[in-house]
């Protein structure tokens, strides 16, 4: 009696060689270079447009101060400053009647909406090179309208005289901003560090005087 056996073909599965292994690491390692590139770029370009925004707002509220003769605060509110805010740091411009004793609390008006300044930027703490940083002054409360409610709300400011100059922080000399690449942390600004030792961010000094701002960086 004849057995017969009936032998299944072998199936071959597709398996990567290592040249194949080493093409798709290549081309990985070539996609994750170019995304942390696209990043960095962007994260560049943000602070470049925030420092020229801080620039030209800086510039307007002192002429506006000098044109108009009275006192222009230019107010910092950063996440949770505001009833309504976008993670961002947002800067606003209010003109005053007169600069009160009390520099804590300060009745104005707001001249044009709240501008936010880029998203993955924030205004870091910190004096530069010795010159004072507003971020690492007391707060001040400034009440104004908003429509037709009275908002209240506490925020880092500079301050510009009618001749022009730096009324506020207080002091004689100058003081400076520093713009960096970041984010809020629970309400912290948080810098992002190229590396260990240094922090990607942008300087601007601005005078007692002439309160005109120049960058540093």
């Amino acid at each position: 009696m004849r057995t017969f056996c009936h032998h299944r073909p072998r199936v071959l599965h597709p398996a990567f060689s290592l040249v194949e292994l080493m093409a798709v690491i290549a081309v990985t390692v070539l996609l994750m270079m170019a995304g942390i590139s696209v990043l960095r770029d962007h994260g560049v370009q943000a602070r470049r447009t925030a420092t020229d925004a801080m620039t030209g707002l800086i510039e307007q509220a002192r002429t506006t101060a000098l044109t108009g003769r009275s006192p222009v605060v230019l107010a910092i509110a950063e996440p949770g400053d505001l009833p309504t805010d976008d993670g961002r740091c947002m800067i606003g411009l209010f003109k005053l009647e007169e600069w009160p004793q009390d520099a804590g609390i300060l009745n104005g008006v707001l001249l044009r909406r709240w501008q936010a300044l880029p998203s993955g930027v924030v205004l870091l703490p910190g004096a530069v090179d010795g010159i004072r940083n507003p971020r690492d002054e007391p707060e001040s409360t400034i009440r104004y309208l908003s429509g037709k409610q009275l908002v209240e709300g506490r925020f880092h400011l500079l301050a510009f005289n009618p001749r022009g100059g730096l009324l506020a922080p207080a002091g004689s000399d100058p003081v400076a901003l520093r713009i960096a690449e970041g984010s809020y942390r629970k309400r912290q600004p948080t810098a992002n560090a190229r590396r260990a030792d240094r922090v990607a961010e942008s300087t601007l000094r601005i005078g007692r005087v002439t309160a005109r701002p120049y960058r540093l960086d």
